[in-house]
């Protein structure tokens, strides 16, 4: 065996007990339990949005998307971004989140994506997922996953890079094919990865989910996107509705409360 397929083994090793512990170590069991607690929250938030007016914020995505790592299901990077979006526009933004914990490129592609057809016209649609194909999808399916999500966004659409910390040669590979793609069809990319890395301490809620904290600096990324993309799109391209001034304040709110993180 080379060194380098030596190196992959150990690697996949490490992968495999990390999985192990995540349902038997106190902070992945905490994570684990608000999987399905979040989940439920935005399938009752949906309802809520359905029957309200107001500019419309469609999510799709993985965990992260969820809010799991935060204290509450609206404390990560959608509550937050909502919460900035809404002190923006001076009006409340409704949210539709479909996205699913454990998801990778090609459930949102497949699964969540073609749910919008159902759905009203939406004010903004964000994409950002990546995470567990870093750990899980072969490089050239990843390949594959990023160029047809690219494709398959409406326009206008933001992506994202997969944020740093977990298997960074691969990530970086599989970001530069996000970054030449979305360039190559015009779309605002929220650079996870430049917003993160070291110090890690105090961000992540269980090594691998942000907490609230550490969901601060993914949505820093997103309010980037977002004023870069308003910024150069005409105002007929805008995917959002602003109610508010031209040129708004694009600092973060203050932290939510939370009593996990």
């Amino acid at each position: 065996m080379s060194r380098g397929s030596d190196r992959w083994v150990r690697a996949s090793s490490l992968v495999d007990c990390a999985a192990t512990l995540a349902g038997k170590a106190p902070w992945f069991r905490a994570t684990n339990a608000q999987v399905p607690q979040y989940a439920r929250a935005w399938r009752e938030e949906r309802a809520r949005a359905q029957s309200a007016s107001g500019p419309l914020w469609v999510v799709c995505g993985d965990s992260a998307a969820q809010g799991v790592g935060a204290g509450s299901y609206d404390a990560g990077y959608v509550g937050q971004l909502r919460e900035w979006l809404q002190e923006r526009d001076r009006c409340a933004w409704r949210v539709i989140n479909l996205s699913r914990s454990g998801a990778r490129t090609r459930e949102v592609i497949e699964d969540q994506l073609p749910l919008l057809t159902g759905l009203p016209p939406a004010d903004l649609v964000t994409a950002v997922v990546g995470g567990n194909d870093v750990l899980h999808t072969p490089l050239a399916r990843w390949y594959v996953d990023i160029e047809a999500l690219v494709e398959a966004v409406p326009a206008g659409s933001v992506v994202a890079t997969v944020s740093r910390g977990l298997w960074e040669r691969k990530a970086r590979r599989g970001n530069a094919r996000l970054l030449t793609s979305a360039a190559r069809r015009g779309l605002p990319v929220a650079d996870l990865w430049a917003h993160t890395g070291p110090p890690y301490r105090g961000n992540y809620a269980d090594g691998f989910h942000p907490n609230a904290a550490g969901y601060r600096q993914w949505t820093a990324a997103l309010i980037d996107a977002l004023a870069v993309f308003d910024e150069q799109a005409r105002p007929a391209e805008r995917p959002l509705r602003s109610a508010g001034p031209a040129r708004a304040d694009t600092s973060l709110p203050p932290p939510p409360p939370s009593t996990q993180d």
